[in-house]
């Protein structure tokens, strides 16, 4: 069940990618005809600051998860520490 939900959410992920990469590639195209060249201009330029900004969002999400991971592997090797720590003491007061 869970292997059928992966592969649906996948699918719908790749046409959805797919679809607004046709759009974001084919806007500028079919508005080449209908705009002035200075709207042209401003809707390129918005086009890459939009860019610009999600591949921000995406390196930042990418950064957070990364320092989660190392956040999170500290704290079990601190862990594991003090517990390796504990059983040597109770050596040591049971001797």
């Amino acid at each position: 069940m869970k292997r059928k939900n992966t592969i649906i959410k996948s699918m719908l992920l790749s046409i959805a990618s797919l679809i607004t990469g046709f759009v974001a590639i084919a806007l500028p195209f079919n508005l080449f005809k209908t705009l002035s060249d200075e709207a042209m201009q401003i809707v390129f330029i918005s086009e890459i600051i939009i860019y610009f900004v999600i591949g921000m969002i995406f390196l930042a999400v990418c950064e957070k998860r990364k320092q989660e991971k190392i956040k999170n592997a500290k704290r079990h090797e601190e862990r594991k520490c003090k517990i390796e720590r504990v059983r040597r003491e109770w050596i040591d007061i049971a001797a």
